[in-house]
């Protein structure tokens, strides 16, 4: 009898890793078409302001001119909006930010195109910009929807006013955290095919294939099953590729109704950081009530959120940063308040963590904050509130399991020696050491206020000859997904990975699964497929106690082979697949999970906000130099309760990316506007982390299991970025010997703090 070797927890190299090194990979602007044009974007050059009129003669003169498109040439609804229907797919009347679509200009080449685009002139009647939160707030009047404010959601728990009256100390902070551009390197772009049938195939750098498709068929008035929307090779998304998508690839399915031709469109870098959305900015107040031991008792926290000029997925980052808001600790009574703004700048959307990075430096600051004044270690002060098994979240959600978080604060700080490091003398010489924690929990999946987009499909399919094709509806954006996918996939049906192929995604082969974010692809698509083998398996084990003359009960399918346990005799997947296929077996299976049902209360903000959640500890030591105020982060001990891993090493690489993000929100990425006009586009103005500023990490794989997660794994996607700035924003005020409650930490400001 073989001995089972299990593909789970296996460190397998990426599937895609040889042809991208090798430049095999095709992306978006590798692909070229026979009698492709191009499209670009004629959008406004003002903040706010009525269109009065639209001249597009101009763009005739330039050479390779097709035509333009406005607003009155869309057949069916001029709407893009993700969740509330407040952006029109083409401005008509009003443009509410220096980006904002007018039309589209297609020619023969993309610089054509381009030049067309900025030839189209515009004539507007201006309005007063509201160009920041503390302006949209005050508005009495012509608001930039029907009011300035895109969402709100809360949590009331308890009773905040005997938390108060009970507390030995009340400690409150203000916290601001800044936008963060996506900065992937390869820029929004789709390309849209009309077929002869009246379909369209849409290709595009996507991270939500069905969003993109609804988008279109919507400005079409087709219906969906006539848009087909198949993902290429994305060269980073990070969340910038959720919602902005829809737009490019609806205005050019536009363009290519009209032209009849395959339409390109791909925008510029300049482009792309002035027209796509970021990461919101966030203000926020807390106010805490602590006993003199450091047991936290109430919490009151205001967050106010940057929409931007559209609400795009502000509903769900303001969602998420209210049930995150106070972190993973118990405190009984806590009332929370998080409302998101619109001005008149460019939108604010999904970007990896979906408000938990900004709601995580709130509540990990206030932490220190709080463990200063009462002189409490901060370790000792997180472990004394942690969340632990039977305890209820901050929305009175009662965990029962998978509840990592103690072991991943215990396992961090050993791993980092933090009571000798924090004990060392920082406030001498030129450079000043600091060490700082940051504690965090994680929703996995869409939640409660998405729960019923919270299914995903999973297709396998195995062919005469072994090999098995895997399709599924969610997304490989870098992340490593189709080699975790191959994994589970080898793991159900006893194959080599080898045999795993897995389909590009595309809203033909599988059901509507959601959308590809929030953590989602292993616990959903894992699960799935699990769904499917169990359809599958029965009859691979059926045709192969046929062939072996034994009970199917009594075969195992593993190591490549089907196997008569009792006997030992097998017959390898090659001949069992060729059995299925000649003794007219099914062959292949679609398999399905939704999450379960989350009992959840809307309007006061309490329940099972999420199914599970993952945990994640990050300590940064830092090294401040006193003279330049630059900051170097020396290393990041960051450990994280995952479930189960599926594949270590890419656990490991999801973790080191995520700090580099994190190092960069927290320390140099400085994004900047000026009278709503983006002035820090690329590279030389925008400083994302090179090898130079990322530091060393340590990676500490905590395995508490998730019983509902496929084979008790859980998302680390999102986690890998949360805690980061946090625990860097504390080392560095250890460091300085002075708070540092906002971000970017520039060598300005850590100055100023010195100072």
């Amino acid at each position: 009898m073989s001995k089972y070797q299990s593909q789970i927890g296996r460190s397998l190299p990426r599937v895609d890793a040889a042809d991208k090194v090798a430049g095999r990979t095709r992306y978006l602007t590798d692909i070229y078409l026979d009698r492709m044009v191009y499209a670009y974007p004629i959008y406004s050059t003002i903040s706010f302001g009525t269109i009065v009129a639209i001249d597009p003669a101009p763009a005739a003169a330039v050479p390779g001119f097709i035509t333009t498109l406005l607003a009155l040439d869309i057949p069916g609804e001029n709407q893009v909006g993700v969740i509330i229907d407040d952006q029109p797919l083409l401005a008509a009347e009003t443009v509410r930010f220096k980006g904002d679509v007018i039309g589209v200009a297609v020619a023969e080449t993309e610089s054509a195109a381009h030049r067309a685009a900025q030839l189209v002139q515009v004539q507007y009647v201006e309005e007063q910009p509201y160009l920041s939160i503390d302006v949209s707030k005050t508005a009495q009047s012509k608001y930039i929807h029907s009011s300035n404010i895109a969402c709100t959601h809360r949590v009331d728990r308890g009773d905040i006013s005997q938390g108060f009256a009970a507390a030995d100390r009340i400690i409150e902070a203000d916290l601001v955290t800044p936008y963060q551009e996506h900065y992937y390197l390869e820029p929004q772009g789709c390309i849209v095919v009309p077929e002869t049938d009246g379909r369209y195939t849409v290709y595009g750098s996507i991270q939500c294939i069905y969003y993109v498709q609804k988008a279109v068929a919507r400005a079409l008035g087709i219906p969906f099953s006539k848009v087909t929307v198949i993902q290429t090779p994305i060269g980073g998304a990070f969340g910038g590729k959720e919602d902005v998508p829809s737009e490019l690839c609806a205005r050019s399915a536009l363009a290519a109704r009209v032209v009849g031709r395959p339409v390109k469109m791909v925008y510029r870098r300049h482009d792309d950081a002035q027209l796509t959305s970021k990461r919101h900015p966030f203000q926020m107040h807390y106010k805490i009530g602590v006993t003199n031991d450091g047991r936290l008792l109430v919490a009151e926290i205001n967050l106010v959120e940057n929409a931007g000029a559209y609400a795009t997925l502000s509903s769900v980052v303001s969602y998420r940063a209210a049930m995150q808001a106070m972190g993973p600790y118990v405190i009984p009574n806590i009332k929370v308040l998080s409302t998101a703004y619109y001005t008149n700048l460019p939108p604010a959307g999904a970007f990896r963590g979906f408000g938990s990075p900004q709601a995580t430096f709130g509540h990990e600051r206030v932490m220190d904050h709080i463990a200063d004044q009462l002189g409490i270690d901060p370790v000792e002060l997180r472990l004394k509130n942690v969340l632990r098994p039977g305890d209820m979240t901050l929305t009175g959600h009662q965990l029962k399991a998978s509840v990592g978080i103690e072991a991943t604060i215990k396992q961090a700080a050993d791993a980092a020696d933090w009571v000798n490091r924090r004990r060392k003398n920082t406030s001498n010489g030129r450079y000043r050491f600091g060490i700082g924690i940051a504690a965090s929990h994680y929703g996995n999946c869409l939640g409660a206020a998405g729960w019923a987009m919270d299914g995903a499909a999973a297709k396998i399919q195995i062919r005469r000859d072994g090999s098995v094709t895997l399709a599924y509806g969610l997304s490989e954006m870098g992340q490593g997904a189709n080699t975790v996918i191959t994994q589970m996939a080898a793991e159900v049906l006893g194959i080599a990975p080898e045999r795993i192929i897995v389909l590009d995604p595309s809203t033909d082969l599988v059901p509507d699964s959601g959308p590809g974010v929030a953590s989602r692809n292993v616990v959903m698509t894992g699960n799935a497929i699990r769904n499917a083998a169990s359809q599958i398996v029965p009859v691979l084990k059926s045709a192969a106690a046929e062939m072996l003359e034994t009970d199917p009960d009594r075969i195992e399918l593993r190591n490549d082979s089907a196997e008569d346990t009792d006997s030992g005799n097998a017959v390898n997947f090659n001949d069992l697949a060729n059995h299925l296929f000649i003794s007219n077996r099914p062959m292949d299976s679609l398999g399905w999970w939704h999450v379960p049902a989350l009992k959840y209360d809307p309007e006061t903000g309490v329940g099972e906000a999420y199914f599970t959640y993952s945990y994640s500890t990050h300590i940064a030591l830092v090294k401040v130099d006193s003279l330049t105020g630059l900051v170097q982060v020396e290393k990041i001990w960051a450990a994280h309760d995952i479930g189960r891993a599926i594949n270590p090493a890419g656990l490991e690489g999801q973790v080191e990316g995520g700090v580099a993000q994190g190092i960069g929100w927290a320390l140099t990425e400085h994004f900047q506007t000026k009278n709503g006009s983006v002035i820090t586009p690329n590279l030389s103005t925008y400083l994302v982390p090179t090898t130079a500023d990322v530091s060393q990490v340590q990676t500490i794989l905590v395995e508490d299991p998730e019983p509902l997660g496929p084979w008790g794994a859980k998302g680390i996607g999102e986690p890998a970025v949360i805690p980061t700035a946090a625990a860097i924003a504390n080392a560095v005020s250890q460091a300085v010997g002075a708070p540092m409650d906002s971000l970017p930490m520039t060598p300005e400001i850590v100055l100023n703090a010195l100072d």
